[in-house]
């Protein structure tokens, strides 16, 4: 591999203004630099533009103080996409060099010409350029006015709009619209790139211990996007939580909304690892055929070997150690049908559904007391 790190995520135009302006030389600080330079340009004209208009913590109905899904959106949110990059570059780069190491000696060099598109693609203006683009043009259609139907808010209305309300609608949305939309054109070069290793010959093992045919690591790499339904959930939180605090939505309208986004948020996650699912299938039956003629072979040898002598002659056999051989291979062998076909471990799939529910929590809690959620939890786990 020609990159000592190579990364999804370190390219692009963004990041070739970052090297130009000199940003990168503070690499290591330069994400919390970036979330906190962010937050304030978004948030403080809109902050300001309010306490002048006085609709800042008061004036109308939603004053912007009051206004969660702006700082979810905002304050929460905005950051998150900002600061997992560098955890997300760093698991990235390590999957991708232990991926080169499982491409067979044969298609080496076809991997690497995958690589090189991989950067190609990864470096190119043109992508970062139409995120931008449909980020701004969005606002054309996606209104800021209306939202709260028969409530007065600082937003003002179609005939007086606020500077904060232009401030939200042409330069707040459309950045966090272009953060979302980079980091999911990273997880659509991450799932060319998936689908790409897995038309090649690949030094897998169904016996590897890792139970998924050693392609187990893929799930701690698809880990790099949870901030993705994370941000989401935050997003939708603070959506609801205004639908319940002003216009007395209750938990049973919102339940289908939430479990909905719980679950899309989790097919999210698993959808680019499916696309090793045929690869480790035939792995897996192509083993238990090899295993079950090995195994037959080693039965039927013992068995002429051993089973004719009379009894007291156990000695033999112990120490010979073909006893010990036949129970390797039985252990191997309930290896290699108990492996599966996802290379994705239930723990790492329970992160999943966390990272999409634990930021709907808040919205539950403002119908539903502490003490009575965990009565229904632990009541659901007994």
């Amino acid at each position: 591999m020609s990159d000592l790190r190579y990364s999804l995520l370190r390219g692009g135009l963004v990041y070739r203004v970052s090297r130009l302006s000199g940003l990168t030389r503070v690499q290591h600080r330069l994400a919390p630099l970036v979330a906190i330079v962010l937050v304030l340009f978004i948030v403080v004209p809109m902050v300001m533009a309010t306490a002048r208009d006085g609709t800042l913590v008061g004036g109308v109905t939603v004053p912007l103080l009051h206004d969660y899904s702006i700082w979810a959106r905002f304050v929460v949110a905005v950051p998150l996409l900002v600061l997992a990059a560098p955890m997300a570059d760093e698991r990235l780069w390590r999957a991708i060099k232990h991926l080169q190491g499982l491409v067979d000696a044969t298609d080496r060099d076809r991997f690497e010409g995958v690589l090189a598109q991989m950067r190609r693609w990864r470096d190119a203006w043109l992508p970062e350029l139409l995120l931008f683009a449909a980020s701004v043009l969005a606002s054309y259609v996606i209104p800021v006015l209306g939202l709260l139907d028969n409530v007065s808010d600082w937003r003002g209305n179609a005939g007086a709009v606020s500077f904060a309300t232009v401030w939200l609608q042409w330069v707040a949305m459309p950045v966090i619209r272009f953060l979302t939309l980079l980091w999911f054109w990273r997880l659509a070069l991450w799932i060319v790139l998936l689908f790409r290793f897995s038309r090649f010959n690949l030094d897998l093992h169904a016996a590897h211990p890792d139970g998924r045919g050693g392609l187990a690591f893929l799930g701690y790499a698809q880990t790099a996007f949870v901030v993705l339904p994370l941000v989401g959930g935050i997003t939708l939180a603070g959506t609801l939580a205004m639908d319940v605090q002003y216009f007395g939505a209750e938990l049973k309208s919102l339940r289908f909304i939430m479990g909905g986004y719980v679950v899309l948020g989790v097919v999210l996650m698993v959808a680019p690892l499916l696309l090793l699912v045929p690869r480790l299938a035939a792995l897996k039956r192509n083993s238990l055929l090899a295993y079950g003629a090995l195994g037959t072979d080693c039965s039927e040898g013992f068995e002429l070997k051993w089973l004719g002598r009379a009894r007291g002659g156990a000695s033999p056999i112990l120490e010979a150690g073909d006893s010990s051989a036949l129970c390797d291979l039985i252990g191997v062998y309930a290896t290699v049908s108990q492996m599966s076909t996802i290379p994705l471990q239930r723990f790492l799939l329970v992160q999943f559904a966390i990272a999409s529910a634990l930021p709907l929590v808040p919205v539950v809690l403002m119908r539903m007391p502490i003490k009575e959620l965990l009565g229904k939890i632990l009541s659901a786990l007994a």
